[in-house]
């Protein structure tokens, strides 16, 4: 899974994750600059097998309408979240510190669990702290109604330079997706740790 970090604007670093494999993150990056910033040894993304690891969903709150039909109405995001022509979310961006985004590679954060929830098996792609997926306070928005994938997200309100500027406007920050869908977001691909690193 190509997860990338590079210099944004005003400083600051911007972030890209790929959820599928497309011919232009594919092969993994040969240019990539985290092998200078993380021991190699420990760049994987784990593959868990936890049935119970679902659980964990079934006390947070379950949007209405699809991530598609909230946007805008109880979230917003700061740059892109792409989606395909049915709604299932392909990439998507955001602002990323550069110490957390190695943090999250050392701490090997990024993990696929297989698990079971709502009676089905599900495969858990996680993106942030474990603390941070888990979180009672979390929200869920499914993706199409077809309710096979879903993105687990906290709403947090809108801050610049670590004061809340806005609090009645909640942005999202992805911290996991939920995907029965295999084929939409092989697990192959998810378990292969492609981080791309640009400091220049």
């Amino acid at each position: 899974m190509r997860i990338s970090c590079s210099p944004g604007f005003l400083g600051s670093m911007i972030g890209s994750i790929d959820l599928r494999p497309t011919k232009h993150n594919q092969p993994p990056s040969t240019t990539s600059q985290i092998t200078e910033h993380v021991d190699p040894e420990l760049i994987a993304i784990p593959y868990v097998t936890d049935p119970d690891f679902g659980s964990h969903f079934d006390a947070m709150k379950m949007m209405n309408g699809t991530y598609q039909e909230e946007f805008h109405d109880s979230y917003d995001v700061e740059f892109t979240i792409d989606v395909d022509k049915k709604g299932y979310i392909t990439q998507f961006e955001h602002t990323f510190p550069l110490e957390r985004y190695l943090d999250l590679i050392r701490t090997q954060s990024y993990n696929v669990i297989q698990t079971n929830w709502r009676g089905q098996s599900f495969h858990v792609m996680t993106y942030s702290y474990m603390e941070e997926v888990i979180n009672l306070n979390n929200v869920i928005f499914r993706c199409t109604n077809a309710e096979d994938v879903f993105v687990v997200a906290e709403l947090i309100p809108f801050r610049a330079g670590g004061v809340v500027e806005q609090p009645g406007n909640l942005y999202l920050h992805f911290r996991a997706l939920i995907s029965a869908r295999d084929d939409l977001y092989p697990i192959d691909y998810m378990r292969q740790p492609d981080f791309d690193l640009n400091l220049d």
